[in-house]
């Protein structure tokens, strides 16, 4: 077994005695900063939100609602290298990259081809599992304090294949992933139809993570995570900061409209948390990976679990609104407008692949993926700013890590020591190395 116990010389940075009642900024209302507003809260402190699009204005509210026990797989992979010529090609691919934005991406992409030697991918592993293997527990305990009826329900991730070099070219990754502890089991087609009978007969091998969840609406969530904060003393103000000042004990969140000092701060600002660390003095590679979704109607003969179909790269999600389709990754800038004529090539597959879908949309959307090409958030006090704690980089799976990282900046901010070592997480960490 590995081990993922915390360290002193890791990064757990304790700064006196625990320290409650202070007031804390959280920039961003995403899952990770409601996330830490509800800890903070619960610790004692007074919070303020900022996010100009309200909670849930990012990423939060139209994802694929999977929170993946133990996740422990990085994104990039050794066969990232051979995949970029094919991803400036294929226009139908799980990766695709705006041929303008290519020279803009490329020197983040060199870091996520070095990032993908196997003794890397291993300290990836080993970081990510050390956070992933109390996120249930930190969603069970969020759950405790704003208990929201009828939104994560227990019914694992499918994913299925098509053809059997499909199946066989995830073995790899599958096989990575036991290593690690995450629960795998092996379907057939028969095992397939009992899980999920009305997908279409095609599908004869897959793979089921049984302990993973399904949160039904994800905007939800965060929203009255959000009103939780609110309804207890807690503010937002749906503004831009601009950027952050720190000096001594305390700091100064400065907008247009106004400069507001706090005991601390925590960036936990998603696709938008690099300027903020830029007035810091310092830096991070974070790129946006852009997301797509069309809402569909739901069937009578629909889904019990997300399914993701292998080969297409193309996940169902049986949600509150109806069935959430999702897609890969999009490489075209934070800025750039969407573009949802793959989304809409796609929906064709998702027709084939769950044969009752009308086809009939009711909503589309975009969404950031703040990523580091090492797959690791970054987590942990900032350089030479005691009291500002940043919370962002979570990839694919900040639905996930949420509240874990809550649990964690709430330590943090009350002077106590995490139950994670953050030495992994630090911003300062080399992405070439």
């Amino acid at each position: 077994m590995f081990d993922v116990s915390p360290s002193r010389a890791g990064g757990a940075d304790i700064v006196g005695p625990p320290t409650p009642n202070r007031s804390v900024a959280v920039i961003g209302a995403g899952i990770v900063g409601v996330s830490c507003a509800v800890f903070l809260q619960s610790e004692g402190h007074r919070v303020t939100l900022f996010d100009p699009r309200g909670p849930a204005g990012g990423a939060s509210s139209g994802n694929a609602g999977i929170v993946v026990a133990t996740s422990c797989l990085p994104i990039a992979n050794p066969g990232v290298l051979r995949a970029i010529p094919k991803m400036l090609m294929d226009r139908n691919g799980s990766v695709t990259i705006r041929p303008t934005y290519f020279p803009y991406v490329l020197p983040w992409l060199l870091r996520l081809v070095l990032a993908t030697r196997w003794e890397k991918i291993d300290r990836s592993a080993v970081a990510l599992l050390s956070l992933s293997q109390d996120a249930l527990t930190a969603y069970d305990a969020l759950l405790d304090i704003v208990p929201i009826p009828n939104i994560i329900h227990d019914v694992g991730k499918l994913t299925v294949y098509s053809t059997e070099a499909g199946f066989q070219a995830g073995e790899k990754s599958r096989l990575f992933a036991r290593r690690y502890g995450m629960a795998i089991e092996t379907l057939d087609q028969a095992g397939i139809h009992d899980l999920e009978p009305h997908l279409a007969p095609i599908f004869t091998r897959g793979t089921l993570q049984p302990h993973s969840r399904l949160v039904s609406n994800p905007k939800r969530l965060v929203e009255t995570c959000a009103q939780h904060v609110l309804a207890r003393g807690g503010e937002l103000r749906q503004v831009e900061v601009k950027r952050i000042e720190s000096q001594g004990d305390e700091c100064a969140v400065i907008s247009d409209e106004a400069s507001s000092r706090f005991d601390a701060v925590v960036i936990a600002g998603g696709a938008w948390s690099d300027t903020l660390c830029r007035t810091l003095g310092f830096s991070v590679p974070l790129e946006s990976e852009r997301g797509y979704h069309l809402m569909l109607a739901k069937p009578d003969q629909s889904l019990g679990r997300p399914t993701l179909w292998g080969e297409r790269y193309i996940n169902l999600s049986p949600m509150e609104e109806g069935i959430r389709m999702t897609l890969g990754v999009e490489y075209a800038g934070r800025d750039a407008p969407p573009d949802f004529r793959l989304a809409y090539r796609l929906l064709g597959d998702a027709r084939i692949m769950l044969p009752s879908l009308s086809g009939r949309t009711h909503g589309e959307w975009l969404g950031l993926r703040p990523s580091l090409p090492d797959s690791l958030p970054v987590l942990g006090r900032a350089p030479g700013h005691p009291n500002v704690i940043l919370a962002f980089g979570h990839n694919h799976i900040g639905l996930t890590l949420g509240p874990i990282t809550g649990r964690v900046v709430a330590s943090l901010v009350s002077g106590k020591t995490p139950t994670v070592n953050l030495l992994p997480f630090s911003p300062l960490r080399s992405f070439f190395r």
